[in-house]
């Protein structure tokens, strides 16, 4: 039996089998024409805000396609991303948070990490936050495209919390969907989930998609050793786990115009006790809303002038309840009623602006600028005896110009050359500078050594939040700064497996992380250094006509700056592979997914063990010409992990799903 500390060595087989795997079609010579090697591979937008395949563009980057995602059965954004390389996934019972590069602090709601929707930023105006990985991220997966995920630092094309990474979700257009498409979900834990989406062609070159959706789950019964005793049901928290909510989505497309527009929500009871609240009291709950209206103007000028014009206006709103226990009772109640209500309101705009200099290669200029209207803080008791704790809005208003030089030194050099500078209200200036230079001896290999430089402006959160018991503001945070290096080579072996091998290192200085005074408040101050170093293998094609794989390995160490201790939350390991194959003339297919973490750390300084875990899927291909079916196992073998617990809970660590499954059914108009 193979042990868990030689997991290195359970992948390095898989990859020498998978290398070894003879391939049909291969010429008797074992090489093919360097013409076919990447003519399929796919293309990615974010990493330099125009169209390039993988291989060209200044980042290591992984695409996940829409056929992956309904191979896999991928159902938020956090299963997707559950199997790329060098992510992980922590859930703490009310929020799902993703982990890169061994760097995923408890409790922090994922503010180094960038994710956007078609280029629109989802992060909002007073947490920061990208940290909605389940069904509180309120696009429906069956509308996306594709998934592009750009390691590295983004600052110089976007600004503030692009450290570790970006997501960019691109949606499907009205005239890739169906007429009408509907679809029934119903899976363990009491999870149901319906939708219903719609693409017409209105004429005039004008074609629409509509999509909503609606999820209701209860939630199961979890024990928790901490309240074990006769006063709490001996630890079981009954019917405290459910989740319910709604997604909308609308995309018009007319002309050089799209317009697009989306708004959901999910409130969830928190079974946790978090913050000192009531152990199994359903008044615990928490509720997020996010939505966005967009309109952006795109046009090719000439074949080498494009520009590209959005402005929008976002939302967001937070409502949380907390029970308290009261001892003795006031005024006849037992319990007293604390809210926390945010409003987040704001405008912006942005524009980019393409041309190519002769014999030099594509400029990319441009500006944006972001304006709150509100950005609402409210803490009070509504019971026994209403009572204001914190009411504070301070709009901010931010702006950055930004401009990129791709520059072609030879055919086999190419250089990227971007800065942009960023000023802020309540941030401050900062520059942020990037620089790549790409070596591509043939089509079949490319080299690339990157640079660069990001930041995470203090979010209104952390500085102006003061409930006056528990919490104190700091008006004097600085931005977190981040500086990377990386290394890595891409190679096609041929045309149907391709492999990738990266190190790297980040230094992130002023980290802002929450520290008790003296009087015991809280307060969020710039107190730490980190560094991060690792290197992460992946091998990635289809061995043989009948099965396409993944397979990758992230070896890394994140450790405080000055007393080179390893982060909580922080894997050595995280080792991924996935397959999947047609069955019966390719009416089903079958797709298994198995990832490993290492062991990480809590932040009680306790250690939660190494796990695996294995998920199934299958999913039928036109057996009927209006139906599909799909069903998924996920934790087959029902193994019991935990997850480090976040700031704020009394758990130090917290037990995960054991096995689950869920069937859904597609229905869908002819083509």
């Amino acid at each position: 039996m193979l042990k868990p500390t030689r997991i290195e060595d359970v992948f390095l087989t898989l990859a020498a089998i998978i290398a070894s795997v003879p391939l049909y079609g291969q010429p008797a010579d074992g090489t093919q024409p360097e013409s076919v090697l990447f003519d399929s591979l796919p293309l990615v937008e974010a990493a330099t805000l125009h169209s390039q395949s993988l291989q060209d563009a200044p980042a290591s980057i992984t695409i996940i396609s829409d056929e992956d995602i309904r191979n896999y059965g991928f159902r938020t954004l956090g299963e997707a991303l559950a199997s790329v390389r060098g992510f992980y996934m922590v859930n703490d019972r009310a929020y799902e948070y993703a982990g890169l590069r061994g760097f995923s602090i408890p409790g922090d709601y994922t503010t180094r990490i960038l994710v956007m929707i078609n280029g629109h930023y989802m992060t909002d105006n007073v947490y920061s936050s990208n940290g909605y990985f389940g069904q509180d991220f309120d696009l429906d997966m069956d509308l996306v495209k594709r998934i592009e995920i750009v390691r590295g630092p983004s600052s110089a094309l976007y600004g503030s919390n692009g450290i570790f990474a970006t997501i960019n979700i691109v949606t499907k257009s009205p005239v890739e969907s169906k007429f009408l498409r509907a679809t029934a979900e119903v899976g363990s834990f009491g999870e149901k989930k319906g939708e219903v989406s719609s693409a017409i062609n209105l004429g005039h070159g004008a074609n629409l998609l509509i999509s909503a959706s609606v999820f209701n789950n209860s939630g199961q019964s979890l024990y928790f050793p901490e309240f074990d005793s006769p006063q709490t049901d001996y630890g079981w928290a009954r019917n405290v786990d459910g989740e319910r909510g709604y997604h909308t989505f609308a995309n018009l497309i007319w002309g050089n115009w799209s317009f697009t527009a989306l708004l959901g929500s999910r409130q969830k009871l928190v079974p946790t006790a978090f913050f000192g609240t009531i152990f199994d009291d359903r008044g615990n709950k928490i509720l997020d809303a996010r939505g966005f209206v967009e309109a952006m103007y795109s046009r090719d000028l000439s074949a080498s002038r494009k520009v590209r014009w959005r402005i929008y206006y976002d939302e967001y709103r937070y409502r949380a309840r907390y029970d308290y226990t009261l001892t003795p009772p006031i005024d006849g109640s037992s319990i007293e009623d604390n809210r926390d209500l945010t409003d987040g309101d704001w405008v912006g705009s942005r524009l980019d602006y393409d041309f190519a200099i002769p014999r030099v290669g594509t400029l990319t200029v441009g500006g944006e600028v972001n304006a709150d209207i509100r950005a609402l803080q409210e803490n009070y008791n509504v019971t026994p005896v209403y009572s204001d704790h914190l009411d504070v809005d301070h709009p901010n208003l931010s702006a950055g110009i930004f401009a990129q030089q791709q520059w072609q030194i030879t055919q086999q050099w190419n250089a990227y050359l971007g800065v942009r500078y960023d000023d802020s209200r309540h941030g401050g200036g900062f520059v942020s500078p990037r620089a790549a230079l790409i070596y591509q001896p043939s089509k079949r290999t490319a080299y690339k050594f990157l640079w660069g430089r990001a930041f995470r402006d203090p979010n209104q959160y952390e500085m102006y939040y003061a409930d006056g018991i528990s919490e104190i503001a700091n008006l004097n945070l600085r931005p977190e700064r981040a500086d990377t290096y990386e290394i890595s080579t891409e190679h096609k072996f041929n045309e149907r497996l391709s492999g990738l091998i990266t190190v790297y290192q980040y230094r992130l200085d002023d980290l802002i992380e929450a520290i008790t005074n003296s009087q015991g408040f809280l307060q969020y101050q710039n107190v730490a250094r980190v560094n991060a170093r690792g290197a992460e293998g992946e091998l990635s094609g289809k061995p043989c006509r009948w099965i396409e794989t993944t397979a990758s390995l992230a070896v890394q160490r994140a450790t405080e700056g000055i007393s080179h201790t390893v982060l909580p939350d922080s894997p050595g390991w995280v080792g991924k592979l996935r397959g999947s194959s047609p069955l019966f003339k390719d009416h089903l297919r079958a797709a298994a997914a198995l990832q490993f973490l290492s062991a990480r750390k809590t932040l009680g300084d306790a250690t939660v063990p190494s796990y695996w875990l294995t998920d199934v899927t299958f999913t039928t291909n036109r057996i009927h010409p209006d139906y599909d079916v799909q069903f998924g196992v996920r934790n087959l073998f029902n193994r019991a992990y935990y997850d480090p617990a976040s700031a704020g809970l009394p758990e130090d660590q917290l037990l995960e799903n054991g096995r689950s499954m869920y069937v859904k059914l597609v229905w869908r108009t002819k083509e």
